[in-house]
């Protein structure tokens, strides 16, 4: 019986899964980068800057926060100096001032984490700025539900053309093993960088019945839906299963999930024509896969009420997934598994 430790928030568990119950692990193959080579990345930073620095977290991870602290260290230590730290969200360790635009004429570092998106396909430091500006989320999620991918991709190569080329963007590469990379860049390259070194991730499957995923080091719900919107892609349509590990030690991360748990929108056709909140394209992206037929279901620590408000089956223990995949499916079944879910594109073949 081979054990396969899968990431679950702050911590490791393990799935003891039969042999002839398994189909696949899919991985992130690339080793964590060494501590030469981070460090070396940060030079990188400090070779392009020169005076004051402000410093921007676009991430309200751990693993940003880490990754900030660690490069203001490196240039205070180089003489540097740190003009201002600020962030779009609360950062635990940090003390960070709200950001409210990249000041003009001032060099800044803004600190992303390069992953999967649904609306975008990929994020990095200019979605997480275009994810900032209200109208122009409220056009993009209109494209979004109507397929409009096209639409979708101008919008960001027009985005990219306005941004402030005096910025230097920092993107986290975080596999479930620790930091794949770290890619410096300017922030107009951001997009078109961290699309081709993800897609150079990808891993390429056919289409399954049942899929165990964990998103790797994330710590709330839209982290994990994420990772469920890429798993999707290789599930098969009318009777799949999809369960997530998602233990949601900082909440849902998005105002969107909150009013639906709370009761405030309703899983109707009317949340498509719904003024633009934040992360309600996942509250389309999850009713577009029940009306497929997919079965979902969360290894969590949410409350139950919570999760079955969004739509979902509720596990404490990732043996009773398991076991729930199992009675379905038939005892023999064979159970895709995955890793890195947040950040390895899943490509259908």
């Amino acid at each position: 019986m081979p054990e396969i430790w899968l990431r679950y928030g702050t911590s490791e568990v393990v799935l003891d899964i039969k042999a002839e119950n398994m189909l696949r692990h899919a991985r992130l193959a690339e080793e964590p980068m060494s501590d030469d080579v981070l460090s070396a990345r940060y030079e990188a930073i400090c070779s392009s800057v020169d005076g004051p620095v402000d410093m921007v977290i676009l991430d309200g991870s751990r693993v940003a926060a880490g990754v900030a602290s660690r490069l203001v260290s490196y240039l205070e230590g180089r003489g540097r100096s740190i003009g201002g730290i600020y962030s779009t969200a609360r950062v635990t360790g940090i003390d960070a001032r709200p950001f409210r635009g990249i000041a003009s004429g001032r060099r800044t570092v803004l600190i992303s984490r390069a992953a999967l998106d649904p609306v975008f396909t990929y994020s990095c430091t200019a979605t997480a700025l275009m994810r900032l500006d209200t109208r122009l989320m409220h056009n993009a999620y209109n494209a979004f539900i109507h397929g409009e991918h096209s639409r979708i991709r101008e919008m960001v190569d027009g985005y990219l053309q306005g941004i402030n080329s005096n910025s230097t963007s920092l993107e986290i590469i975080q596999g479930e093993r620790g930091i794949v990379d770290l890619l410096v860049c300017d922030t107009p390259s951001s997009y078109h960088l961290v699309s081709s070194r993800l897609d150079g991730l990808a891993y390429h499957a056919e289409v399954c019945r049942s899929i165990i995923a964990s998103p790797g080091h994330t710590y709330r719900l839209t982290d994990a839906l994420t990772a469920l919107w890429n798993c999707s892609r290789v599930l098969k349509g009318d009777d799949g299963i999809i369960i997530m590990l998602a233990e949601c030690v900082d909440g849902l991360g998005a105002e969107a999930l909150q009013m639906l748990v709370e009761g405030r929108i309703q899983y109707t056709a009317a949340v498509d024509s719904h003024g633009y909140v934040d992360g309600l394209e996942y509250v389309h992206m999850i009713k577009a896969m029940r009306e497929k037929g997919h079965d979902l279901g969360l290894v969590t620590m949410l409350p139950e009420r919570y999760v079955r408000a969004l739509g979902f089956r509720a596990f404490r223990r990732i043996r009773d997934a398991l076991a729930y995949i199992l009675g379905r499916m038939g005892q023999r079944h064979k159970v895709m598994v995955v890793s890195d879910a947040y950040t390895m594109p899943l490509v259908r073949v």
